[in-house]
């Protein structure tokens, strides 16, 4: 490959030097050691149609000569689908393009990779992350390799009716295709990414759910019954189709309230509940409703979304929406659901394990943990002269504000039937439900992309 790689060279060389010179220095950028085997379709495409134009972002002229120099060296090597990348009429469109919009130049650079054809789609079990590990840059080229090749044998036919379900189908079966040990591309990406979730050194919270990295991994398949765990957020999606009656400041009108309670046997203190304040399980339905977009307020009433009404018609994106939602909030919030999941997850069924000591309750611990794991928020400013008694009620601890978010995760497990016990103490346990709920929050978390390092 190297012999036939100089002679090119040197043939590109004897009718211009400075074009050679050029080809080589792209060359070396895409194939280290000029290794032709490395080369692929997506490689010389981002390389065209983004990297050299960012090298060459102030001399449009060297831009254009670049892309063609490296054309022409690929003439020469016969490479003609990666020739024919550098010289097409959008290649010298979108080059133009860059001189007068830098944004619009970016934008149809996108568009031009997807039209190809051999940029990996994102799939429901995958979404490609922008900062990646070594296991997903390498898992993502060569999906991309693969495509190419489906593309050349025409199994898939970019622009062509159904092209789309084709290319998705072709790379989940290549993704989820197992080696000799039994591992596929999807599971190792997976891997490293819930590795890499629980070894941020930006929550050293979570060195603490160690012990469920392979449950994490692995996750967890929608349970038989999860159609009885989900029933009160189908029941308040049911309502939302109608239109439910808000007070003035925004809470469920104390009529379906009290309704809901009775329906599902909630406890509430007072009771019959005079507000959604007295209901924790519907504050937290509520607010998980929100949280995934399905539901919205329009003036007095709460409606139903787009996609609240297809998880109202779909009881397994509904309990997907709902796991994949409770550790996706950011901040503070979700590191105080991570943490109370791993105390619930690694308890043992006695209530008997080092999480759970009486007369300490759950939001106790889990606030313990964080707190010794750094966590330190900051308490609201207090205005001068203010009461001492006054200023204890409105000033929040940070205890407070973490005990607040914990108790808020745990009365969505009790509305969903997901934990029981006494949680007072620390003898609240997961049902079978409730652990394949936790593990899935818990997993869709650690494998979601990552857009920061």
């Amino acid at each position: 490959m190297r012999e036939a790689v100089a002679s090119a060279l040197a043939e590109l060389s004897r009718r211009d030097e400075r074009a050679a010179d050029m080809a080589r220095l792209a060359l070396d950028t895409l194939a280290p050691e000029q290794d032709l085997q490395r080369l692929d379709q997506h490689t010389v495409q981002r390389c065209c149609w983004y990297e050299l134009p960012l090298r060459f972002q102030h001399s449009p002229d060297d831009r254009l000569f670049a892309v063609r120099s490296l054309g022409h060296l690929f003439q020469l090597l016969q490479l003609y689908r990666y020739a024919n990348v550098c010289s097409s009429a959008e290649t010298t469109t979108l080059l133009h393009l860059y001189e007068r919009d830098h944004t619009a130049g970016v934008a149809m650079y996108e568009r031009l990779m997807w039209e190809s054809g051999v940029e990996p789609p994102d799939l429901p079990e995958l979404t490609w992350g922008t900062a990646v590990g070594d296991v997903e840059l390498r898992a993502r080229g060569e999906t991309a390799a693969a495509l190419e090749l489906a593309i050349s044998l025409g199994d898939i036919r970019p622009g062509k009716r159904g092209w789309r379900p084709a290319q998705e189908r072709f790379a989940r079966s290549f993704l989820t295709q197992p080696d000799q040990r039994g591992l596929s591309r999807l599971d190792r990406v997976r891997e490293e990414r819930v590795r890499a979730w629980l070894s941020s050194s930006a929550h050293p919270h979570r060195q603490r759910l160690w012990p469920l990295v392979g449950q994490m991994i692995a996750g967890a398949d929608v349970p038989r019954d999860a159609g009885a765990a989900i029933a009160p957020l189908r029941r308040l999606l049911d309502l939302a189709a109608e239109g439910i009656a808000l007070t003035q400041i925004g809470y469920i009108s104390p009529g379906v309230v009290r309704s809901l309670c009775e329906e599902f046997g909630w406890g509430t203190t007072p009771d019959p509940p005079r507000s959604e304040t007295d209901a924790t399980q519907i504050i937290a339905l509520h607010q998980v409703l929100r949280a995934m977009r399905a539901v919205r307020r329009s003036g007095r009433r709460l409606e139903l979304t787009r996609r609240g009404q297809r998880l109202r018609e779909d009881p397994v994106s509904l309990w997907q929406a709902a796991t994949e939602t409770l550790c996706r909030t950011g901040g503070i919030e979700q590191a105080a659901a991570e943490t109370l999941l791993g105390i619930l997850l690694t308890r043992s069924p006695q209530g008997s394990g080092s999480h759970a000591r009486r007369g300490v309750s759950d939001a106790e611990s889990a606030e313990r943990a964080l707190t010794e794991s750094g966590w330190r928020p900051v308490e609201p400013p207090v205005a001068a002269g203010r009461h001492a008694a006054a200023h204890k009620r409105a000033a929040e601890t940070a205890s407070d504000q973490v005990r607040a978010m914990v108790m808020s995760v745990g009365w969505l497990l009790e509305a969903l039937g997901l934990v029981v016990g006494d949680e007072s103490v620390g003898r609240r346990e997961l049902t079978a439900a409730g652990r394949v709920f936790a593990i899935a929050c818990l997993h869709k978390s650690a494998v979601a992309p990552r857009a920061v390092v």
